[in-house]
């Protein structure tokens, strides 16, 4: 496998790929190693930037006060927007930026990780301005993306923004981020076997765009996260580096792809469904890449028992005919509240439930079947193998642990296919008819009926 550094992928610039796609990823420059932050005001003023509407919570303000005393140090002049901690990326707080913007700045700073990056990036093209990111946590794949992750209307998101110009990760402080935090980017990069997965059996089955190049992007990123995971917990720099390397990359393998298939599956939908009922109904969540980690090893488990399994064709058919969707569209409703009114909204409408893509959709999956499997055998490890992974890092391993209860996490599997039409985990099932079967055998215990092969 080729040696995909982030310096050598954006050395790179644009070029024409065998996948027939001219890739070019909008990060200009990353910094990943010790005093980082010592060279940030040099980025700034490659940028042409004199004023900087910087943006911060509570909690990474006082990590970043290294980089507020650069710019100082620098005579480079700032004004501060500072959040409470614990802030959500919804249309208010995304507001709350803009109301505050001083039109004086000609550059934006972020000082954090996931939420204050989504928001920047936001921010920054709203106001057509360069804009770089100070992590203070090696915790999520978003911080070389174009998209931001938001809660709009109660729905999680991905909306266009940014991507920023800079990077810049300085070892110094993010091995001195809560070790949870490390761990989370960790979750977030295992998150990378599902989607590099779904991602090939999406192109199987829909015939989507698919790049292979990009794919051995994120594979290697991936594989020195997890060889130097053991060293996670202990603070170790070119563990802590390979983590947010690894993240950095992430983004630019998306920006290649334009689309968010090669980093995200539906174990990131665990996730946003549980970010979205956290916000409706006040039940637990957690960082995103914590739930991410913990959304793969249920996706693993679940393609587990797919191996076992054929499709019955005819029995497909019956079920998509005789399928429900008015009493389901009602149970969304129940489970996610008003975020529900905007998957409905999205239901109404997904190729998922039209028949003729259907009957397209169940051709190529029963002509493909031996293909489908193997891409499962080759780009997933055994679910043993990634709970051992996270137990390493003193991830959670159960949804129990971060306090959602697992006795929901059936009904969550199942909501995920209707979160946006991507083709993922759920929505091969739900087309083979045995999506309600393999939810209560994966997560329930329950046998999944005879009929259908297991």
């Amino acid at each position: 496998m080729k040696n995909y550094s982030v310096e050598s992928l954006i050395a790179k610039g644009s070029f024409t790929c065998e996948c027939g796609k001219t890739h070019s990823a909008h990060l200009k420059y990353a910094l990943i190693c010790e005093k980082a932050v010592e060279k940030l005001s040099q980025y700034i003023e490659k940028l042409g930037g004199s004023k900087a509407y910087v943006l911060a919570d509570e909690n990474t303000v006082k990590a970043g006060k290294a980089a507020l005393d650069n710019l100082e140090q620098s005579g480079i002049d700032y004004c501060i927007y500072i959040y409470e901690s614990g802030i959500e990326p919804d249309d208010k707080t995304v507001g709350r930026a803009f109301l505050n913007f001083d039109y004086s700045c000609d550059i934006v700073f972020g000082i954090g990780s996931g939420v204050i990056n989504d928001i920047c990036k936001i921010v920054s093209r709203t106001a057509n301005l360069p804009y770089i990111i100070f992590a203070t946590a090696p915790s999520m794949d978003g911080f070389a993306s174009s998209t931001s992750s938001v809660i709009r209307d109660g729905l999680k998101v991905s909306v266009d923004s940014k991507c920023p110009d800079v990077v810049i990760g300085d070892l110094d402080i993010l091995c001195k981020a809560p070790k949870i935090m490390a761990a989370a980017g960790l979750g977030d990069m295992l998150a990378k076997y599902i989607s590099i997965c779904e991602w090939k059996i999406g192109s199987i089955v829909t015939g989507e765009y698919y790049c292979e190049e990009v794919a051995d992007i994120i594979r290697f990123a991936l594989g020195k996260c997890v060889e130097n995971a053991d060293k996670i917990l202990s603070g170790n720099k070119e563990a802590v580096k390979s983590v947010m390397e690894g993240l950095v990359i992430s983004g630019i393998a998306a920006d290649y792809a334009g689309v968010s298939r090669p980093v995200s599956g539906v174990e990131h939908y665990f996730s946003h469904i549980w970010d979205m009922r956290a916000v409706e109904f006040g039940t637990p969540a957690n960082l995103h890449g914590i739930q991410c980690g913990i959304g793969t090893l249920l996706a693993v488990r679940c393609y587990e028992l797919l191996k076992d399994f054929r499709p019955d064709k005819d029995y497909a058919l019956s079920q998509f005919v005789n399928y429900n969707k008015e009493s389901w569209l009602h149970k969304i409703s129940e489970y996610l509240g008003s975020a529900g009114d905007v998957m409905i909204k999205n239901a109404v409408k997904s190729k998922l439930y039209n028949p003729e893509y259907f009957i397209k959709r169940l051709d190529n999956i029963c002509n493909n079947w031996n293909n489908i499997i193997d891409t499962v055998n080759v780009e997933l490890p055994s679910s043993d193998y990634i709970s051992e992974i996270l137990k390493i890092t003193d991830a959670p391993v159960t949804s129990d642990e971060i306090g959602i209860d697992s006795g929901t996490n059936a009904l969550t599997f199942k909501m995920t296919k209707d979160i946006r039409d991507k083709y993922i985990l759920s929505a091969l099932l739900f087309d083979m008819g045995v999506l309600d079967n393999f939810a209560d055998k994966a997560y329930n215990n329950k046998i999944i009926i005879k009929e259908v092969g297991l």
